[in-house]
């Protein structure tokens, strides 16, 4: 099996920490490269093609910017301060996450690129 490409993106520090710790071990996701700036992200993405980013912040606009670039994408947007997040993706709604830990963080990954998951529409 191929493992879910996964790309940092302006993510706190210690959050970055937590979330590397979270996906190092399991064996079907690989970390591609992080992201400071998001002004970054467009080139990085079309570079590595990473299958998900998690984004350091809940940005509808930024994960509708980057679903537009790359439709089979998704963006799993983490918010720190609340320990939640939300999963962005076409053909699947906007879902809360609404207890983010390292286990959830791995399921909601796994949820985003399974081919049973489309189908569903989301809005922002």
């Amino acid at each position: 099996m191929t493992p879910t490409r996964i790309l940092l993106a302006a993510l706190p520090r210690m959050l970055e920490e937590i979330v590397v710790h979270a996906l190092s071990s399991d064996s079907g996701t690989e970390i591609v490269g992080t992201v400071r700036d998001v002004a970054a992200l467009p080139r990085k993405i079309a570079r590595l093609r990473p299958d998900v980013v998690v984004l350091g912040r809940n940005d509808v606009e930024l994960a509708v910017e980057l679903l537009q670039q790359r439709p089979k994408l998704a963006v799993l947007a983490v918010a720190e301060e609340a320990n939640v997040a939300w999963l962005y993706a076409l053909s699947l709604d906007r879902i809360k996450l609404s207890v983010l830990s390292p286990t959830t963080l791995v399921e909601a990954i796994r949820h985003a690129t399974e081919p049973e998951a489309v189908g569903a529409r989301w809005s922002a």
